[in-house]
């Protein structure tokens, strides 16, 4: 009878750990469910497929922005730099296009210079071995500087309709929007890179344990280096996708891009302390986010009614995740 017991107490200890972690996985779903449920029910044309489909294509930069802020953070890291990034990327573009610049030159070339926007950035972490939090705070007033020099703060019209059309404001098969279609790609890409690639796991291992990730070989450096890039070449698409909706390169958009893209990723399940982080569960984040936006404003709250809540919903999403693993670790240790 006592050999029973301690067999028992085992199982039924791994189950309720399993149940903690169940919960943990699934706080963004419930979050995304009982939001759709209150919106609803205070506006029933919530749901309405057209109303549902502008939400989803508003929250198009922001998922890509912040699959990229992913990767950033789950290595450790943290990016300010974004929004900046992404208005320098579609001021660039107008600016170009307005001089007469072909769209073939100046959509690579403005693609290229977010990739240098990263670059210095990890530039600065790396081998100056300043704080990412410092760094990006530094460079997302530059490259905001730059963006409004270049246009002496006005915003660049711009003419080219197929470029917006593909990138903003065009549809498949007249039913689905083109950001939707883009913002699927970047999922599925980035899916793959953080959960079936070195680069996801390393991005994994750093943010855990750095000097364990150092003996066990990974080169951190690189690691670093690739992840901030590819996080800027991701907040230039969404710059892209931006202006493209605006038909103008804007030079002080997305000024909360960054802080979308970073709420979207904690919603999501990634730590801010790094090594824990899922694709899917930031696209639930940005899904979370769209879904305030769009509800409250359907409401008719002002603009920061809608900064308040989401700082409210942001803050129980993170209190129930801590307190969802203080439970688990405390079931462990008994």
């Amino acid at each position: 009878m006592e050999s029973n017991k301690k067999d028992i107490q085992p199982l039924e200890l791994e189950s309720r750990m399993s149940f903690g972690q169940l919960m943990i996985r699934l706080r963004t779903v419930l979050i995304l469910i009982a939001l759709a449920i209150i919106f609803t029910i205070l506006k029933p044309k919530f749901m309405n497929p057209r109303n549902l489909m502008n939400m989803i294509k508003r929250m198009s930069y922001v998922a890509i922005t912040a699959f990229g802020i992913t990767f950033v953070m789950t290595l450790g890291g943290l990016d300010l730099s974004g929004g900046s990034i992404a208005a320098l990327t579609g001021v660039g573009l107008a600016y170009m296009l307005s001089k007469g610049v072909s769209l073939a030159i100046a959509l690579p070339v403005v693609l290229v210079l977010a990739l240098i926007m990263g670059l210095i950035n990890a530039v600065i972490v790396v081998e100056g071995k300043i704080a990412p939090f410092l760094t990006t705070l530094a460079t997302m007033n530059i490259y905001r500087g730059i963006a409004l020099t270049l246009t002496a703060g006005r915003t660049v019209t711009i003419k080219a309709k197929g470029f917006t059309d593909f990138f903003g404001n065009g549809k498949v098969f007249g039913q689905v929007p083109i950001p939707i279609l883009i913002t699927v790609f970047f999922l599925v890409v980035c899916w793959f890179l953080y959960s079936k690639t070195k680069l996801g796991f390393y991005c994994r291992c750093i943010g855990g344990n750095e000097e364990a990730a150092k003996v066990a070989g990974i080169n951190i450096r690189a690691v670093k280096y690739i992840t901030y890039i590819f996080n800027a070449l991701l907040a230039g698409f969404a710059g892209l996708i931006l202006c493209s909706l605006m038909n103008a390169g804007v030079p002080d958009i997305g000024s909360d891009l960054s802080m979308d893209g970073i709420s979207a990723a904690v919603l999501g399940g990634t730590a801010i302390s790094g090594g824990v982080g899922s694709i899917i569960g930031t696209l639930g984040g940005a899904l979370i986010m769209a879904i305030l936006n769009a509800g409250l404003s359907l409401l008719g709250a002002q603009s920061h009614v809608q900064i308040l809540v989401k700082g409210l919903v942001i803050i129980f999403a993170v209190l129930m995740d801590n307190a969802l693993k203080s439970k688990t670790r405390v079931q462990k240790i008994k």
